[in-house]
This record gives structure tokens, C-alpha cells and sequence, in this order.
């Protein structure tokens, strides 16, 4: 069989490896979507919904496999799988620390690498940072973004340090935090619009979003122009600020958070140690 040299060129290319794209990075895990709505049928009461535009355009989630919780191809299954297993184990540990430990983490505003990876945090964190690189690669591809050659060898090697051409940050949702404190709002997973940066003749340069779960936002920010990086998340202990992007009526303050319901469990955690 022949493929016509036109069709052969427009086939998509894994940006990590350069074979054949033939497998959909989540933008959701399906672990993620297990732990915020269950693992039944998503249905009725209980049924998922995906937002667009705004919140204009709604369409029906009908299970954590869908394709509306998917980027396009762009990836081989290898790396999509094996190969960044590590990264994907290491976000999965990360968000269930998140929800065992809601009260302390909310309440502090800080968390510790190790109390969520034991002695290889060190190793972890960077594994936890490869994983959102990954994130941040797929929304490059849809954007017609090269991804940069020093930015595939640090998710090939053990480097330690900031991922190239990438600044990434820990934030909590203020407004969010409230409701979840005083009305109980459940958890969701959110990613933000994305905005692009061209230079003036047009050519797209750089690209940023965000991306939420629950409270906690990671902010993004990725420039194939801008060879350093920076995590606000550099070492072992995490202090993240506040942000509010709902309505100023839902900020969270000092008030709010000694009255609430999570202050209270937190005070018979303490208690209970």
C-alpha cells in the first residue's frame, strides 16, 4: 500500500520520541476522575459534565475513558505509558496526600515532600514535576509548538532542577476554599483557557494556563524562546500563596477559616495525636 507523500507528512508525531502518534494523554487521569465522582456509572444524579466556553457549552462525561477528557493525538503509546509511568504514579500519590490531608494542608497553606514520598521525595518531586511537563508538552503540541531538545532530556535524565523553558506554581483558590469550607462543595478538576504570546511578525512563541484540582491551582507558563525555567516548589517544604478568580464575595478570610467546619476537624485531629 502506498500512502501519498501529503497524507505521510500530516501524520502526527509523538513530541517526545518522533514515532508515529498513535495514543491521547489524559488531561483529567483517570484516577483524578475516580476520586472526585466515583467509579460507578456516571449517570443521573451523578452524572460528569464537561465544560467549554465558559461554561457555555456542556457535554455529558460518560466515563473517566472519554475523549472530551483527552488531548488530541500526539503522543506514542510508549511514552504515553511506560515510559512516563513514574510521572503519572507520582501525581496519583500526590493528589490522594491532597485529599487524606485537606484540613492540614488548607488550613497551613504548606505541605512537605516527604511526608507524601517518605525518603525518595527528592526523586519523586521531580518525577510530580515531569508530570505536569508532560501536561504542558501535549498543550504545546495542539498549539503547533515545537518541543524544545533540552526539554525532552530532562524528562529522559535524572536532573533535578527546574524544567527548562517552563515556570510552574503552587497556588490555593481562596474563593474555592471557602465553599468547599462552608458549603461543602465537592471536589472537580478544571484546566483554565490558554493564552499565546507571539513575537510581532506572528509566529506563536509562548504559550500559559493553568490547570486545578479542588482548591489547588498549578499555574504554567511555557516559551520555546526561554531557556530557564522555575518552580516555586524547589526544595522540600512548599509555602503556596492565595489567589481568588470566582467573585471577591467568596474570598476567604481569617474569620471565615477559624469558624469553619475544617477548622473544627482539624483542631480534633490535633486532639487525637
Amino acid at each position: 500500500m502506498t500512502i501519498p507523500i501529503q497524507q505521510a507528512l500530516a501524520a502526527p508525531r509523538c513530541w517526545w520520541c518522533g514515532a508515529p502518534a498513535n495514543s491521547r494523554e489524559h488531561k483529567f487521569k483517570q484516577s483524578e476522575l475516580r476520586l472526585n465522582n466515583g467509579r460507578g456509572a456516571w449517570q443521573g444524579d451523578a452524572a460528569v459534565v464537561h465544560g467549554r466556553n465558559g461554561g457555555e457549552e456542556l457535554r455529558q462525561v460518560q466515563g473517566p475513558n472519554s475523549t472530551l477528557v483527552k488531548f488530541s493525538t500526539s503522543m506514542c503509546q510508549n511514552c504515553n505509558n511506560a515510559r512516563s509511568q513514574p510521572f503519572d504514579q507520582a501525581y496519583d500519590k500526590f493528589i490522594e496526600y491532597l485529599a487524606a490531608n485537606e484540613a492540614t494542608i488548607a488550613i497551613d497553606r504548606r505541605l512537605r515532600f516527604s511526608d507524601i514520598y517518605g525518603e525518595g521525595w527528592a526523586t519523586e518531586r521531580v518525577n510530580l514535576i515531569k508530570y505536569w511537563v508532560k501536561h504542558v508538552c501535549c498543550f504545546a503540541a495542539e498549539n503547533k509548538l515545537e518541543v524544545p531538545a533540552d526539554l525532552i532530556k530532562y524528562l529522559d535524565e535524572e536532573i533535578a532542577g527546574a524544567p527548562p523553558h517552563i515556570r510552574l506554581e503552587f497556588l490555593i483558590q481562596s474563593d474555592l476554599l471557602r465553599l468547599r469550607l462552608n458549603e461543602n462543595m465537592p471536589y472537580g478538576s478544571f484546566i483554565g483557557d490558554v493564552m499565546g504570546w507571539s513575537h510581532p511578525e506572528g509566529a506563536l512563541h509562548a504559550i500559559e494556563g493553568h490547570l486545578m484540582w479542588g482548591w489547588l491551582i498549578v499555574t504554567w507558563f511555557f516559551d520555546v524562546d526561554e531557556p530557564f525555567g522555575a518552580t516555586t516548589f524547589e526544595g522540600n517544604l512548599v509555602q503556596m500563596g492565595w489567589i481568588s478568580q470566582v467573585s471577591d464575595e467568596y474570598t476567604l478570610d481569617l474569620t471565615d477559616l477559624m469558624a469553619s467546619d475544617l477548622m473544627a476537624h482539624y483542631r480534633e485531629q490535633k486532639n487525637q495525636e
